[in-house]
Order: C-alpha cells, then sequence, then structure tokens
C-alpha cells in the first residue's frame, strides 16, 4: 500500500481500506448540535473512543494501572461532510508516525453505507511514567511499552512501519557508540 499524503486533498479521498482497525458508533440525538449535524467536538470523542479501545483490547493497556500513560500532546479533524443523528457512523484507525514514546493515530469517519469520507482526524500521544494514578512523570528514557509498540506496529502502513524501523535502527546505533 503507498504512503498516504496527509494533505487535505489526500484526507478527502481515504476510504475504509486505508484503516487497519474499524469499529461502529450509534449517534445519539445529544450529538447533534442546534444546525442538525454532529458537533465538532463529538468527532473527537470518536476518536478518543477508537484509539482508547484499542489500545486496551488489542495491546492490554490498563489506564490508570500501567507503569505509564499515554497523554494527548495535540488533536485535530478536518471535515467533508456532515453525519447527524440517527447516522451510525464507522471509525477506521491507523498509527501514521510511531517514535521513542510518542505515536501519531489518524482516524476516519464514515457514514454506514457510505464510501465517502466526512472527516479524517487524530491525535498524538506521549508515553510518560505513571508514578501511581493520576501522578504522571517525564518520558521513560527507554520509550514506551514494548506491547504498546508491537500493538501500533500492527496499524501501521508499509511505508510508516519501514520508517520505524529505520529510527530504531539509528537510535541503536547511537545508543551503541555512546
Amino acid at each position: 500500500m503507498p504512503a498516504l499524503g496527509l494533505d487535505l486533498a489526500s484526507k478527502r479521498q481515504r476510504t475504509r481500506a486505508d484503516y487497519f482497525y474499524l469499529r461502529t458508533y450509534r449517534l445519539r440525538w445529544s450529538d447533534n448540535d442546534v444546525f442538525g449535524h454532529v458537533n465538532n467536538p463529538y468527532y473527537g470523542v470518536l476518536a478518543d473512543s477508537i484509539i482508547n479501545e484499542y489500545m486496551i483490547r488489542e495491546c492490554g493497556y490498563r489506564t490508570a494501572h500501567h507503569p505509564q500513560a499515554a497523554i494527548i500532546a495535540n488533536t485535530y479533524f478536518d471535515y467533508f461532510g456532515s453525519l447527524s443523528y440517527p447516522d451510525v457512523v464507522e471509525c477506521g484507525l491507523r498509527v501514521v508516525k510511531l517514535g521513542k514514546t510518542s505515536v501519531m493515530y489518524e482516524v476516519g469517519v464514515f457514514r454506514e453505507g457510505d464510501e465517502k469520507c466526512k472527516a479524517v482526524g487524530g491525535s498524538s500521544h506521549i508515553w510518560v511514567e505513571q508514578k501511581k494514578p493520576g501522578e504522571l512523570g517525564r518520558p521513560v528514557k527507554e520509550g514506551m511499552p514494548e506491547e504498546m509498540r508491537r500493538g501500533y506496529e500492527r496499524i501501521m502502513g508499509e511505508e510508516a512501519r519501514h520508517g520505524a524501523e529505520r529510527a530504531r535502527g539509528e537510535a541503536e546505533k547511537a545508543k551503541a557508540r555512546l
């Protein structure tokens, strides 16, 4: 699969096949705004839901009981169409970039049965030490937990995976020189 562009024109062309983890969500009446479509902040809720569901179900993340915590560094969404209650939406998740202590996610949002992407957004997490629930520290020098890294690698495209492998190899070479 070729690398997916991060420009607006490329995002507008996203299909479900561009994502490696898909989930369905039913919209609620309260998700609509006064204009009769889903309120923009709710897209962030959808992104947070699929990202955290993946981390918990597929990677073994235990939120407040994990030795490290994933904290949000940024979020964004680009909109190409509207959704409204009582739509059912399908969200797709992929990892765009994987660093030593950080991960950048992308979420595609589709109306069930409609091939046109309605929105593309995502966020970045930074993995930090979790001393006890609610008390966070700095990124751990060894990087994010290995089980999380393996889980993220499962939802990366080939191009991103090769970039992460190159970065890991360069980091190991630099470490060996010290």
